[in-house]
């Protein structure tokens, strides 16, 4: 018998396949920071179009001389809308130190969600704050 999962289950089986080869990408914060700052130069119809994103996003993993720039390309991509989701959830005034999030975001690993790719909440708080307690 032929079972088909719930849509739930199928994004996070999706990305969950996703998040091995995104977690592969080695990011540098200044390049996960470089990546934002592409971004925040779109035009402002760009600035919201996911496929403007991405688009710019694979340019600059062009520019910045990864390996596979496609899947670079996605996977700042998906730390990004990562990102996104996770401010708008758990820091919406943004209250974190803008560095430690960036330092977070490129380090932190990505998982699956019923949202699609994301950072585990708390986790990633976590490691916000072990990070604005660095001393330097």
């Amino acid at each position: 018998m032929f079972i088909q999962p719930s849509p739930a289950s199928a994004s996070i089986e999706f990305a969950s396949g996703a998040t091995g080869q995104f977690n592969s990408i080695a990011l540098t914060p200044a390049q996960f920071g470089a990546a934002l700052q592409v971004l925040a130069m779109l035009p402002a119809i760009e600035r919201v179009d996911p496929r403007a994103q991405a688009k710019a996003l694979q340019a600059y993993a062009r520019g910045a001389g990864f390996t596979d720039e496609a899947l670079a390309g996605a996977a700042l991509h998906a730390r990004v809308t990562a990102l996104a989701r996770w401010t708008a959830a758990h820091d919406p005034l943004r209250q974190s130190d803008p560095q430690a999030v960036i330092e977070a975001a490129a380090r932190h690993h990505l998982v699956g969600t019923d949202c699609g790719v994301g950072f585990e909440g708390a986790s990633f708080q976590e490691l916000i704050l072990f990070i604005e307690e660095l001393p330097w």
